[in-house]
């Protein structure tokens, strides 16, 4: 179980980095629908600017700390193939950032040459705890699909299929409450047409291809089905319900979807966005003489209000160090009230209330 908010105190491993996580988030589609009847492009990135931004994020918190990255850097690599090339100052396809955190604006049509685009952001971060600086990478792609157009021979040209998967109402929970859609949609061109199959998965570096999940999902990925759902709704169909409690921080979900007996797959990632909880322990601290007993209680607190005041949802789990801030190993107890003895305390200590999900 992980600590999600603690009482008194919060103790640090200072001799371990932090592990970082890190996502590119943008405003626009990333495909790209090409006509070459006319040389049209939807979206039309030359006049719909598609800003990539990036996001980072401590593991297992819900804070995006992108603009307090001590350098970001973004590199672009055409057709998924050859080395990365940094971008290093604006130009006509693309105006570069300037402030935290660093964007990256795609102005132009860059696909005209290409027919897929991967976008790197290189983000270096100073660990506050051991001064370490911590580097961490993400990738973007966008892919160019071109409609069909009549041959030489007068036969209708064959329509590139797609499938994107994306959240119609917005990736973001807030305070492990309410749930968010996922949806994929397959293109064939610039028409959406009907998947006859469908499969979901939620990323998980403990599932393999033989174990949790499957070939189609590949390794990392766990399939969604009857017994392993976490909540989750409509696994089999081409929206996905996904309740807040299914996200601690930020996960990723793909979607298999079957076409014409062909399967694509696209990935979308949701995000909760939580207010810090706040603990407050009430009751009296003092003892006399080393005598008698005190009942403490932990009030939790979160965007000003009061929550959990039954005391189930988390697991409250005491400790007791001394005036040495050593801790107290005879003393361990659990739940929102407990009793501390005067033989509990050697003259003077500080009582922890730890909050981990149960």
């Amino acid at each position: 179980m992980a600590t999600v908010a603690t009482g008194s105190m919060t103790l640090i491993d200072v001799t371990d980095a932090k592990q970082l996580i890190a996502f590119i988030g943008s405003s626009q589609q990333r495909q790209v629908i090409y006509n070459p009847n006319g040389g049209s492009y939807t979206p039309n990135y030359a006049s719909s600017n598609n800003v990539l931004t990036p996001q980072l994020y401590i593991a297992g918190t819900n804070t995006n700390i992108a603009d307090k990255a001590k350098s970001i850097k973004w590199f672009y690599q055409t057709n998924s193939s050859g080395n990365f090339t940094e971008i290093t100052a604006s130009d006509t396809n693309y105006t570069l950032g300037t402030t935290a955190p660093k964007t990256l604006t795609i102005k132009g049509n860059v696909l005209a040459s290409a027919n897929s685009i991967t976008y790197m952001c290189e983000i270096v971060y100073t660990d506050t705890g051991t001064g370490y600086d911590v580097t961490t990478k993400a990738e973007y792609e966008i892919i160019k699909v071109t409609n069909g157009t009549n041959g030489t021979n007068g036969t209708n040209g064959q329509d590139a299929v797609r499938a994107v998967v994306w959240t119609p109402d917005g990736n973001i929970t807030r305070n492990a409450n309410g749930s968010v859609t996922a949806t994929v949609d397959v293109y064939k061109g610039s028409s959406v047409v009907a998947g006859t199959a469908f499969k979901w998965y939620i990323q998980d570096p403990a599932a393999t291809t033989s174990s949790g999940g499957d070939a189609d999902g590949g390794a990392g990925w766990r399939l969604l089905n009857s017994t392993t759902n976490y909540g989750i709704t409509g696994y089999t169909t081409k929206t996905i319900t996904v309740p807040a409690s299914a996200v601690q921080s930020v996960e990723s979900f793909k979607c298999v979807v079957t076409y014409n007996n062909v399967k694509y797959n696209d990935v979308c990632t949701i995000i909760d966005v939580s207010d810090p909880i706040v603990v407050t322990i009430t009751g009296t601290g003092t003892f006399k003489n080393g005598q008698g007993s005190t009942t403490l209680t932990a009030r939790l607190f979160q965007a000003g209000a009061e929550i959990d005041t039954a005391g189930t949802a988390y697991a409250y789990k005491w400790s007791i160090y001394d005036s040495n801030n050593v801790k107290n190993t005879a003393f361990s107890k659990t739940g929102k009230t407990v009793t501390v003895s005067s033989a509990d305390v050697n003259g003077r200590g500080n009582i922890v209330c730890d909050l981990d999900r149960p």
